[in-house]
């Protein structure tokens, strides 16, 4: 029998225990991703530091709504001049958008690279693709789950518009019968929001997981476009209006402004896409496959990613 004389290791016993429970299988796992996504868009499980862009961001979204509510119940106590008064207010729900566009696109912007990045930026992908979640799995899951929040960022004002209206109107069942209408169009409006701004900040930030470089990049697709298309739009009628009309298609922002006043049957906030005068099916058409695109693309680059 021989015995170490050297220096050797010791063995501690950690209580380390295999796994006896259930194994909830795929569609366990992308719901836990998909909550574990809208989670960290907060900055829920992290530092407090990380939950004060977003929540500010979010408040600021519905601080408009918040005031409008304020005024409407004030013009209510004014009497026969209230109604004149209300209707001079300048936030409504054809001018939401254009109120709280930019916070929602730098809520996007901060935001997709956290979830998006971190993943990458720490090497834990392999532990996400070496169980049965596979990379599509993965991806959507945190498309949606980005989506998801957004949308109920921009769907929040809203909410807070209609009930605010219906409960300030001297009959509440006749607020309710005047405001019902309006509900199917803000719910599509943020959804396009949502699904454009949403899926376009995934894919820039599913190929870099530098946070500042995604977050630079997100910002220039988000603010450039809109300026090319006014510099193009402002020479008149001509070439450069043609192909400013191509360009507009292009512009995230400026399509969002399209899609908001085709669906509320408003003029829109910008005076470049107003002067397109582009019909509004267009508009809705480019959010719809900007977004069905950028999901797919940022899904696509998940497959081929090396880990």
């Amino acid at each position: 029998m021989t015995t170490a004389t050297g220096p050797g290791g010791s063995i501690y016993d950690l209580g380390y225990r295999g796994y006896d429970g259930p194994r909830l299988g795929r569609r366990s796992a992308v719901r836990a991703l998909f909550a574990h996504a809208i989670r960290t868009c907060f900055g829920i499980g992290r530092g407090g530091r990380a939950k004060i862009p977003p929540f500010v961001l979010a408040g600021l979204a519905i601080l408009p709504a918040v005031i409008a509510v304020g005024f409407a119940a004030l013009a209510a106590q004014a009497g026969p001049g209230g109604e004149a008064i209300e209707q001079a207010s300048p936030i409504r729900y054809e001018s939401y958008y254009g109120l709280v566009g930019i916070l929602v696109m730098l809520f996007c912007a901060g935001q997709a690279p956290e979830l998006f990045g971190r993943d990458q930026r720490y090497g834990v992908l392999p532990l996400y693709f070496s169980r049965v979640l596979t990379r599509a799995d993965y991806a959507l899951a945190k498309v949606f789950g980005l989506i998801a929040v957004v949308a109920g960022v921009v769907l929040a004002p809203y909410v807070v518009l209609f009930i605010g209206r219906v409960f300030v109107a001297p009959d509440p069942i006749t607020g309710l019968r005047d405001e019902i209408d309006a509900v199917p169009r803000f719910v599509a409006q943020a959804l396009l929001v949502a699904g454009l701004l949403g899926g376009l900040a995934s894919l820039i930030s599913s190929w870099t997981p530098r946070r500042a470089y995604a977050i630079a990049a997100i910002i220039a697709v988000f603010i450039i476009p809109p300026i090319i298309v006014a510099i193009l739009g402002s020479g008149g009628v001509g070439t450069n209006t043609d192909i400013a009309r191509i360009a507009v298609l292009l512009s995230p922002g400026d399509v969002l402004v399209g899609t908001n006043s085709a669906i509320f049957g408003s003029i829109p906030d910008s005076p470049t896409v107003a002067a397109l005068d582009m019909p509004g099916w267009t508009f809705v058409l480019a959010a719809i496959i900007g977004a069905l695109g950028s999901i797919g693309l940022t899904v696509r680059r998940y497959r081929r990613i090396s880990t």
